[in-house]
């Protein structure tokens, strides 16, 4: 079916009374869009952005949107392969400067490790924990205040032994990204905000994305929240429990248009030509029989052997986000929240609006 065909069948007068339902009931906050050739289909806009002054959330709101921001790292380290600066195969400890090897780096890791997720190395938080505990703890022996450049980030793990083999499994991972930041920072002698700024978001027409100290106030920005149930039904901010500029794993600031546009610009080979492109979409974890994947940087749902679903999630304290494009449907939904909820359950609703699936789709609710 066509992408006109889904939005035909489209009710946006009940979209919008179920996402109502949901601010009410403090179950969203945020902005849903859905985006085919090229413009909106539907647009949501609904919560508060800053509760202290009860600024409300509109179409221009900007969000902090956690790891959708690898989607960027991972396309301004493949630009720069496709230029001959990096290379995929070539051992990031040869790029590296003394001071950014950490101990449980090898002449095996390669960049291709790092942006797969498959270089075994540790994480510098509980990627699995139920809580913001670790993550939040992790930042508080920085602080996390103070981390404005990859580099600072880069104690919190550079001690730590290996979790695995390198290429044995994939095995999700921040500080594998944070390390993509450090070898482009080393390869082309700028800051990663600089490279990820000049070779993807200017590209991809992104004009409202960005990295931002957040003690500057971003305009527009949506302050984050994490709910509290003792004493029931409390916000508290994400002020104290991220770093204080985005990062190459998590944090920059942009819009949902703006990361439509993203996926636009890669999908019609504005950012990578063809042979990048296509190992940026193909599975480059071991084989598995599971429907989610990992490419460089792209969260993959593979089905009978084909990519149906690419984007990416993101989890930050106070922060739920997701971008999916459908991909025989040319459409894109982005789901970006400025609470510790909502973004999955929203993006589920709209797929089944349009009469698409996604088989990760089980009936959970984040």
């Amino acid at each position: 079916m066509t992408s006109e065909r889904h939005n035909a069948s489209m009710e946006p007068d009940a979209l919008r009374s179920w996402f109502d339902h949901r601010v009410g009931t403090h179950e969203f906050s945020g902005v849903a869009l859905v985006w085919t050739a090229g413009a909106p289909a539907f647009q949501y806009a609904g919560g508060i952005a800053h509760r202290g002054h009860q600024v409300p959330i509109t179409g221009e709101t900007r969000f902090g949107v956690a790891s959708v921001t690898k989607m960027v790292t991972a396309t301004a380290a493949l630009r720069l392969v496709d230029r001959g600066v990096l290379r995929l195969d070539r051992p990031v400890i040869e790029v590296l400067p003394a001071e950014h090897r950490t101990r449980a780096l090898t002449p095996e890791h390669t960049l291709h490790h790092l942006l797969s997720h498959t270089s075994g190395l540790p994480n510098y938080h509980d990627d699995a924990a139920q809580t913001w505990d670790s993550f939040v703890g992790a930042l508080d022996r920085i602080p996390g205040s103070k981390a404005l450049r990859p580099a600072v980030v880069l104690p919190l793990f550079a001690d730590l032994p290996a979790e695995r083999a390198v290429g044995e499994k994939f095995e999700y991972s921040d500080a594998n990204f944070i390390l993509v930041g450090l070898v482009i920072e080393a390869a082309t002698g700028k800051s990663f905000y600089e490279v990820a700024t000049e070779e993807v978001i200017r590209p991809a027409g992104m004009a409202d994305s960005g990295f931002e100290q957040l003690d500057q106030d971003p305009p527009r920005y949506a302050t984050g929240y994490l709910y509290a149930a003792d004493p029931p039904d409390t916000w508290r901010s994400n002020v104290f429990s991220l770093t204080g500029k985005g990062m190459p794993d998590g944090g920059m600031i942009t819009t949902a248009p703006d990361l439509a546009r993203l996926i636009d610009a890669l999908l019609d080979g504005r950012l990578l030509p063809p042979p990048l492109l296509a190992a940026m979409m193909t599975p480059q974890t071991p084989p598995s029989a599971d429907v989610e994947h990992y490419g460089y940087g792209l969260e993959l749902v593979v089905e009978n052997g084909a990519v149906t679903i690419l984007g990416h999630g993101g989890s930050d304290p106070g922060v739920s986000t997701m971008v999916a494009h459908h991909v025989a449907a040319a459409t894109t939904f982005v789901v970006l929240c400025n609470q510790d909820r909502g973004s999955w359950a929203a993006t589920c609703r709209l797929t089944k609006e349009l009469g698409l699936r996604d088989p990760r789709d089980v009936g959970q609710t984040d």
